[in-house]
């Protein structure tokens, strides 16, 4: 069981499949006698290098929205940290561990579909073979229009079969990286049914304040006994109301 989570999201890989990914293909060109027929295997190979050109295009715009999202996601998925430090402090150990666990495992599948994104920006590890200059200037260049066609499909055959194993390895890294973000995504629904069920088990407790140094804090309290009141007129009702922190009496009256 624990072997095929670990195949499905990348981080073991069946040996053949590696090995076939890797190791190019190396096929011997027979050259045409007729222009007719060298130029439709030419017209032949080039739809096949235009369409691994859309395919490469594909998997790296893909590849770039899921290095967009998964860092978004985990950025913010990380404000989470504080606030489940902070929130579930009354709670039951066991729920506070099985919460933890499983931010943790989300937390773990986003990296690691940023892990295999990044691994396909790393331009240095793939080294895509091109058309050259030598193939028109090296002293043994091509005569004849039959000898250029035949020698430009030799070309593009050598940059197809090597050009195809590094489209491969990207397409991998695209499908492990969106495995790996896929369940992260259902990790990250279940953490927070988690979270809304653990919300019913909270026990709240009355807020404290809790004063270290009492001698510290200085309180002055006016004397009403010297109190003098001016313009004192007769009234129905008098309320004399004492703010102690502020030092101020106020007097309310009803006639």
């Amino acid at each position: 069981m624990i072997r095929k989570y670990l195949l499905y999201i990348g981080l073991l890989k069946k040996e053949s499949s590696t090995n076939q990914v890797q190791t190019p293909i190396q096929n011997n060109y027979a050259p045409s006698s007729t222009i007719k027929v060298a130029e439709r295997y030419l017209s032949y190979l080039k739809e096949i290098s235009n369409y691994q050109k859309d395919r490469r295009t594909t998997i790296e715009n893909k590849n770039s929205q899921l290095v967009g999202q998964a860092s978004i996601v985990t950025s913010i998925f990380a404000l989470f940290v504080p606030l489940l430090i902070n929130s579930f402090s009354s709670i039951n150990l066991w729920v506070k561990i099985i919460i933890s666990f499983v931010f943790i495992l989300v937390l773990f599948h986003y990296s690691l579909s940023l892990y295999f994104a990044f691994k396909t920006l790393k331009i240095k590890n793939y080294r895509y073979p091109t058309r050259s200059t030598t193939t028109l200037t090296k002293s043994n260049r091509a005569n004849s229009e039959l000898k250029f066609i035949n020698t430009e499909i030799e070309d593009l055959i050598y940059i197809i079969n090597h050009t195809t194993p590094l489209d491969n390895q990207k397409g991998e890294n695209l499908i492990y990286g969106a495995r790996s973000f896929e369940l992260a995504n259902f990790g990250f629904g279940i953490m927070t049914i988690l979270i809304i069920l653990s919300t019913f088990v909270m026990k709240k407790e009355a807020q404290e304040l809790k004063i270290n140094n009492l001698k510290e804090i200085n309180l002055s309290i006016p004397d009403t006994l010297n109190t003098k009141l001016i313009d004192f007129k007769t009234i129905n009702s008098l309320t004399i109301k004492i703010d102690s922190l502020e030092n101020k009496i106020k007097i309310e009256s009803k006639k």
